[in-house]
Formats: C-alpha cells, sequence, structure tokens
C-alpha cells in the first residue's frame, strides 16, 4: 500500500483519490482529517495550530492536542489535519497568538 501522503505528493491537490488514500489508512479518522483541511477548519497561528472540530476548537503542537481523545491514549484526527494541511499549505494564517477565549488586544504584540 502506498503511503496516502505520497499520494497526495503525487496528485498535489486534495481530490478524491487522496480523500480515499486517506480514508484507506486511517478510516474515520483519515476522512474527518481530510475534509476539515478541505473546509478551511485549520488555522495556523504563532504559537499553534487550531483545528475547528464537531464540537469546538481544538489546539495542536507536534502530536498533542487539546482534545478529549488523548485522555484515552487514542489518536485524534485534529493532528492528521495539521499535517495535511501542512504538508499542502492549506491553512488560515494569522500572525497572533492563541487564545482560547479570543485574543487578547490589550496585549503589546497585538497594537
Amino acid at each position: 500500500m502506498i503511503h496516502p501522503f505520497q499520494i497526495l505528493k503525487t496528485e498535489g491537490e486534495l481530490n478524491d483519490v487522496v480523500r480515499t488514500a486517506f480514508i484507506d489508512a486511517y478510516g474515520k479518522r483519515g476522512m474527518e482529517a481530510f475534509d476539515a483541511v478541505k473546509e478551511k477548519r485549520v488555522k495556523k497561528y504563532r504559537d499553534y495550530y487550531v483545528v475547528v472540530g464537531n464540537t469546538g476548537e481544538y489546539y495542536v503542537e507536534g502530536s498533542f492536542c487539546s482534545c478529549e481523545a488523548r485522555l484515552y491514549g487514542k489518536e485524534c484526527w485534529h493532528t492528521l489535519a495539521v499535517k495535511i494541511a501542512d504538508e499542502t499549505g492549506m491553512y488560515e494564517s494569522y500572525n497572533l497568538w492563541y487564545y482560547k477565549n479570543g485574543v487578547d488586544e490589550d496585549e503589546p504584540e497585538y497594537e
């Protein structure tokens, strides 16, 4: 089986072939991650990536995600979405620090 990231490189875009490759390799997690990137639900801040999930926003740094799946030792689709977004450059970029409850506009770096 060819790794889905290799297929992504070969195809050069998010299309049905790539989506199928991620679903074959990762199941539902691959589908959710692919769809999140395609729907532009991955954001890159100065300090974290943020993925808009089904029930909220989750920050991702490396292999760490703030979602509840990590509490049960499961891999979540948010980290996979970040890997896909990083590979394709398909994310919204913000030159801001991420704050869970919004931007602290009183901080000097936002002036």
